[in-house]
Protein backbone atom coordinates (compact mmCIF):
# COMPACT_ATOMS: atom_id res chain seq x y z
CA UNK A 1 0.00 0.00 0.00
CA UNK A 2 2.77 2.50 0.86
CA UNK A 3 4.42 2.14 -2.34
CA UNK A 4 1.05 2.74 -4.13
CA UNK A 5 0.38 5.82 -2.48
CA UNK A 6 3.56 6.81 -3.27
CA UNK A 7 2.79 6.15 -7.03
CA UNK A 8 -0.40 7.38 -7.17
CA UNK A 9 -2.09 4.30 -8.30
CA UNK A 10 -2.38 0.81 -7.19
CA UNK A 11 0.88 -1.14 -8.49
CA UNK A 12 2.10 -4.87 -8.74
CA UNK A 13 3.99 -5.76 -5.69
CA UNK A 14 5.96 -9.25 -5.20
CA UNK A 15 4.26 -10.95 -2.02
CA UNK A 16 6.97 -12.48 0.36
CA UNK A 17 6.36 -15.00 2.61
CA UNK A 18 5.45 -13.34 6.25
CA UNK A 19 3.26 -13.60 9.47
CA UNK A 20 0.66 -11.08 8.05
CA UNK A 21 -0.58 -12.96 5.20
CA UNK A 22 -3.53 -10.29 5.12
CA UNK A 23 -1.04 -7.53 3.88
CA UNK A 24 1.54 -9.61 1.66
CA UNK A 25 1.50 -8.65 -1.73
CA UNK A 26 -0.21 -6.19 -3.85
CA UNK A 27 -3.03 -3.99 -2.81
CA UNK A 28 -5.80 -5.66 -5.43
CA UNK A 29 -7.08 -3.43 -8.47
CA UNK A 30 -10.41 -1.51 -7.75
CA UNK A 31 -9.91 -2.22 -3.75
CA UNK A 32 -11.50 0.12 -1.80
CA UNK A 33 -8.93 0.57 1.10
CA UNK A 34 -6.59 2.42 -1.97
CA UNK A 35 -8.68 5.39 -1.84
CA UNK A 36 -9.50 5.37 2.39
CA UNK A 37 -5.92 5.15 3.25
CA UNK A 38 -5.14 8.08 0.17
CA UNK A 39 -7.26 10.44 1.97
CA UNK A 40 -6.72 9.44 5.67
CA UNK A 41 -3.77 7.96 6.34
CA UNK A 42 -1.01 10.30 7.94
CA UNK A 43 2.04 8.66 7.99
CA UNK A 44 3.52 4.95 7.80
CA UNK A 45 5.50 2.76 9.86
CA UNK A 46 7.44 -0.32 8.52
CA UNK A 47 7.83 -3.30 10.68
CA UNK A 48 10.14 -6.02 10.57
CA UNK A 49 8.92 -10.00 10.88
CA UNK A 50 10.12 -9.62 14.48
CA UNK A 51 8.20 -6.83 15.90
CA UNK A 52 4.90 -8.65 14.50
CA UNK A 53 5.91 -11.77 16.04
CA UNK A 54 7.01 -9.96 19.71
CA UNK A 55 3.50 -7.81 19.25
CA UNK A 56 1.95 -10.84 18.61
CA UNK A 57 2.87 -12.58 21.01
CA UNK A 58 2.69 -9.69 23.82
CA UNK A 59 -1.07 -9.86 22.78
CA UNK A 60 -1.52 -13.30 23.44
CA UNK A 61 0.14 -13.50 26.87
CA UNK A 62 -1.35 -10.10 27.78
CA UNK A 63 -5.05 -11.00 26.89
CA UNK A 64 -4.79 -15.20 26.14
CA UNK A 65 -6.36 -14.44 22.79
CA UNK A 66 -4.97 -15.10 19.18
CA UNK A 67 -4.26 -12.43 16.94
CA UNK A 68 -3.61 -13.05 13.59
CA UNK A 69 -0.72 -11.32 11.76
CA UNK A 70 -2.05 -8.57 10.01
CA UNK A 71 -3.00 -7.67 13.33
CA UNK A 72 -0.02 -7.79 14.38
CA UNK A 73 1.25 -5.19 12.30
CA UNK A 74 -1.04 -2.58 13.71
CA UNK A 75 0.33 -3.96 17.09
CA UNK A 76 3.58 -3.74 16.23
CA UNK A 77 3.29 -0.17 14.78
CA UNK A 78 2.05 1.05 17.74
CA UNK A 79 4.57 -0.55 19.70
CA UNK A 80 7.23 1.19 18.13
CA UNK A 81 5.58 4.88 17.82
CA UNK A 82 4.23 4.61 21.57
CA UNK A 83 5.82 7.33 23.26
CA UNK A 84 4.15 9.80 20.54
CA UNK A 85 0.92 8.54 21.99
CA UNK A 86 1.65 9.13 26.14
CA UNK A 87 -1.51 10.97 27.20
CA UNK A 88 -3.70 10.31 24.54
CA UNK A 89 -7.03 7.64 23.74
CA UNK A 90 -5.56 4.93 21.19
CA UNK A 91 -7.98 2.42 19.37
CA UNK A 92 -6.20 -0.16 17.58
CA UNK A 93 -8.61 -2.25 15.71
CA UNK A 94 -7.25 -6.17 16.44
CA UNK A 95 -9.42 -8.35 14.11
CA UNK A 96 -9.15 -12.09 12.99
CA UNK A 97 -7.50 -15.09 14.42
CA UNK A 98 -6.85 -16.62 11.21
CA UNK A 99 -3.42 -18.03 11.03
CA UNK A 100 -1.80 -21.38 10.64
CA UNK A 101 -0.63 -24.08 13.33
CA UNK A 102 2.99 -23.67 11.63
CA UNK A 103 2.74 -19.59 11.77
CA UNK A 104 1.52 -19.98 15.35
CA UNK A 105 4.10 -22.43 16.40
CA UNK A 106 6.92 -19.66 15.51
CA UNK A 107 5.27 -17.02 17.22
CA UNK A 108 4.80 -19.24 20.80
CA UNK A 109 8.03 -21.58 20.46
Amino acid sequence: MQHSIAAGQIIEEESFDTLSDGTAGSVEPGAITFELVRNLANYYVDVSEDEIRTAMRFFMEQHHMMIEGAAGVALAGYLRMKEQFVGKNVVIVLCGANISLEKLNSIVN
